[in-house]
């Protein structure tokens, strides 16, 4: 039996724990073949690691993350994880181990050879596979040339589930509108060939949260957001840019008719303004297919601008984004080398030779 086609058949039989740990929570599912048995998340994430100095917090809330689901499994009938893998930003010098970025293009078979294999018994008895992000633009820049490169984590096995599950056929564009606001290109074979973040979301919500617009806008998202008010943000943030643009947002709350959600859509129209060209340069323009994953609002507000540029908007709810993540974390997995069966405890892997 071919390695990868063993490695489906291990995996297919066996509990496996996928971990997503981002900037702000980490999420995780136990998982036989493609069906959830237990999950749970946890509001701590590379953020908490960067603020304390310390990735203590963060190993503490995995290590309850795993207690949970694994007690979920045994109440179901089920036996606990045999093999976790995590990637994300838990990945990161922030997070809990620190796994190098692979360079692009990069596909499962990439990450795999880079993924590091780890057991922190501290967090759970079982090894994790930690899988790497990928790096756009050469290793090492100088201040002029440092917009040439990027980088992801998460991202990176989030696109390969895409192209595995049919979202991107023919290849195309990621837009990941979370903490960071990233723009992926992956081609036709479902490799990721480059990318350009922002710390939009981060922007966001420091905007929302920490200066006077907080009393101008409410505190959560709504459902979606008036059109016309996106409209008219993006508009004021062309002509004025957007540090004027946020101005007119406390404008608006003393001299216009407005409610708090229109504010916040004026708001979210004015930072995708100064997000336009650094995201969607010409060279976008080439892949038409753009999948969407993030908040439905934000989601909403930017399948409006992309249609404009004469872009296929398709919006991928957080279900199948969540489905997606861990089919390519298993592509990872099965590109590498596993042993195990039913009867075994756990399972090991290697990278591919």
């Amino acid at each position: 039996m071919p390695p990868q086609e063993k490695a489906a058949a291990v995996l297919d039989h066996s509990c496996i724990l996928y971990v997503d740990g981002g900037t702000t929570r980490t999420r995780g599912w136990a998982v036989v073949g493609e069906r959830v048995v237990a999950a749970d998340r946890v509001t701590v994430g590379a953020r908490d690691t960067a603020r304390e100095g310390s990735p203590a917090r963060l190993g503490a809330a995995l290590q309850h993350l795993f207690r949970k689901i694994g007690d979920r499994c045994r109440a179901q009938g089920q036996p606990p994880p045999a093999l976790g893998v995590a990637a994300g930003m838990i990945t990161s010098a922030q997070g809990l181990v620190d796994v190098p970025h692979v360079e692009a293009p990069a596909g499962a078979g990439d990450l795999a050879r880079s993924a590091e294999l780890h057991r922190l018994l501290q967090v759970a008895p079982l090894a994790f596979v930690f899988v790497p992000g990928i790096r756009s633009g050469p290793p090492q820049v100088d201040a002029e040339a440092i917009g040439t490169s990027d980088v992801m984590r998460g991202e990176e096995v989030l696109c390969l589930g895409l192209a595995a599950r049919g979202h991107l056929p023919a290849g195309g564009l990621v837009f990941s509108l979370g903490s960071h606001w990233k723009a992926i290109h992956v081609d036709t074979t479902g490799r990721v060939t480059s990318s350009v973040s922002t710390v939009g979301g981060e922007m966001l919500f420091a905007v929302r949260s920490h200066t006077i617009l907080a009393s101008s806008v409410p505190r959560g998202w709504p459902p979606a957001l008036p059109a016309r008010w996106v409209t008219a943000g993006l508009q004021r943030g062309r002509d004025d840019g957007l540090p004027r643009a946020l101005y007119c947002v406390r404008l608006l709350d003393q001299r216009t008719p407005s409610r708090p959600e229109d504010r916040l859509a004026f708001l979210v129209g004015a930072t995708i303004a100064a997000h336009e060209k650094i995201l969607l340069p010409p060279t976008a323009l080439e892949s038409r297919r753009v999948v969407l994953v993030g908040a439905p609002a934000l989601v909403e507000a930017w399948t409006g601008v992309l249609r404009d540029r004469g872009l296929d908007p398709v919006d991928v709810e957080q279900k199948e984004r969540e489905a997606a993540f861990r089919a390519g974390c298993r592509a990872v997995l099965e590109a590498g080398d596993v042993d195990g069966s039913r009867e075994t405890a756990g399972l090991e892997w290697r990278p591919p030779r």
